[in-house]
């Protein structure tokens, strides 16, 4: 979903509170991973993101919201030229849903490059990224690491913790660079009080 974002090109919001989105698919494929995603691991994401299901809760309205993170995404018929066939490509039409575009605009920040987290050596330090990264609000000093371990691994055994800190704390220097400090027991987004 970060990466779609991330490379879109071209918005158009639509008359029901969705937005479509213009998407050239090689972007995303380089974005998500040196080794480039194959067409059917790209499909079978997309089917993921299309069957995910969000419910949002607020006291605005009695009943939840329930909507999806995307509702399709269809061949445009913009292209582009294809290096390996040289013939061309078509560019993608990708319809997020207004359950999404609702969290994006009012907490959910996806527009970062998610490449550099897809590129951190361990999945908890990537999870842990997204997560700090995905969120306009920082709490009051930063987020408390175990919390956030917790938030995006479930609740985990006393070792399984201790492994976590240890493996964050291995990508500290890139998770630096993204924009995001280890401060003892707290991540933090780089900018809020730190040299």
């Amino acid at each position: 979903m970060e990466a779609i974002l991330y490379c879109a090109e071209r918005r158009r919001d639509v008359s029901d509170g969705g937005v479509e989105l213009l998407v050239d698919p090689a972007r995303v494929r380089k974005t998500l991973s040196d080794s480039r995603y194959s067409f059917t691991q790209i499909e079978k994401l997309l089917a993921e993101l299309r069957a995910a299901t969000i419910t949002i809760e607020t006291p605005q309205f009695d009943f939840p919201i329930i909507g999806g993170l995307i509702d399709h995404v269809i061949p445009s018929p913009m292209t582009r030229l294809d290096p390996l066939t040289r013939g061309e490509r078509n560019l993608w039409r990708v319809r997020l849903g207004v359950a999404l575009v609702m969290l994006l605009e009012h907490d959910l920040s996806l527009y970062y490059d998610p490449a550099p987290v897809a590129r951190l050596q361990h999945g908890i330090s990537q999870a842990v990224a997204r997560h700090v990264l995905s969120h306009k609000f920082e709490p009051p000093g930063g987020w408390y690491l175990d919390t956030v371990i917790v938030a995006v691994a479930g609740a985990v055994q006393s070792k399984a913790m201790r492994d976590a800190r240890y493996r964050l704390r291995e990508d500290a220097a890139e998770l630096k660079a993204l924009g995001l400090i280890l401060d003892g027991v707290r991540v933090k987004k780089k900018g809020t009080g730190e040299a």
